[in-house]
């Protein structure tokens, strides 16, 4: 092989690496470009949103969700009796089969009327989830 001929073979394959790199380097500025776009129209929605919502809506619910547990957690089982609130509450009885279990089980519900704020486990748990995030959002905030 003659040196023109080599030559003209490493021309041709620099000359086909710069424009694989050049059209590459374009097809990346191109998406580069495109995902500016995409992030400036969500950035965008994001605004518009914010801006159709009050920002302290979100606080205010939250801070009438917290009232409202403490209401019934704390002042309601000290308020409610004054005033003769009847509270009923479900109670599920079961009447055994008969002998060996040959016959089945009845169970039957029935309300019974109590005197004053029926005050679950579920209350408490509801009160110290509450109280919990409280603390913790507290702890983990950086207000100087």
């Amino acid at each position: 092989m003659t040196a023109e001929l080599w030559s003209m073979l490493g021309g041709s394959v620099v000359g086909f690496l710069f424009r694989y790199l050049a059209e590459k380097r374009q097809n990346e500025k191109e998406l580069f470009e495109r995902l500016i776009k995409l992030n400036q129209a969500t950035t965008d929605n994001y605004n518009a949103a914010a801006q159709r919502v009050p920002v302290d809506l979100g606080k205010n619910i939250r801070q009438i969700i917290v009232l409202t547990i403490l209401f019934g957690t704390l002042i309601a089982p000290f308020i409610l009796p004054f005033f003769g609130v009847p509270t009923f509450v479900e109670v599920d009885t079961v009447t055994p089969g008969g002998p060996f279990g040959l016959i089945a089980s009845v169970a039957k519900k029935y309300f019974v009327e109590i005197n004053g704020f029926l005050y679950t486990s579920e209350n408490r748990q509801i009160l110290v989830a509450v109280v919990g995030f409280y603390f913790g959002s507290a702890a983990a905030s950086n207000k100087s």
